[in-house]
């Protein structure tokens, strides 16, 4: 049986965006609460990032292998 929340190994990064505080992402702060560390514990190698913000709408964003990598910035 294959394990829970086990990724693909094309996913490079799983970003979360959401509020502290609002009632917008609770949902997903549960989520979090409860398969993050299943997630991580499953899938040691992909970085699964946290970010908190106040007023953000909740998104997941997964950045995968095979896409191009972003531009340099000039210094």
């Amino acid at each position: 049986m294959p394990a829970k929340y086990a990724f693909t190994s094309t996913l490079k990064e799983l970003r979360f965006l959401f509020c502290q505080t609002s009632e917008q992402s609770s949902a997903l702060r549960s989520f979090l609460t409860r398969a993050y560390p299943t997630m991580k514990k499953n899938n040691p190698q992909t970085p699964i990032l946290l970010r908190e913000a106040l007023q953000t709408e909740p998104k997941v964003y997964a950045r995968y292998g095979n896409e191009p990598p972003p531009p340099a910035l000039p210094f």
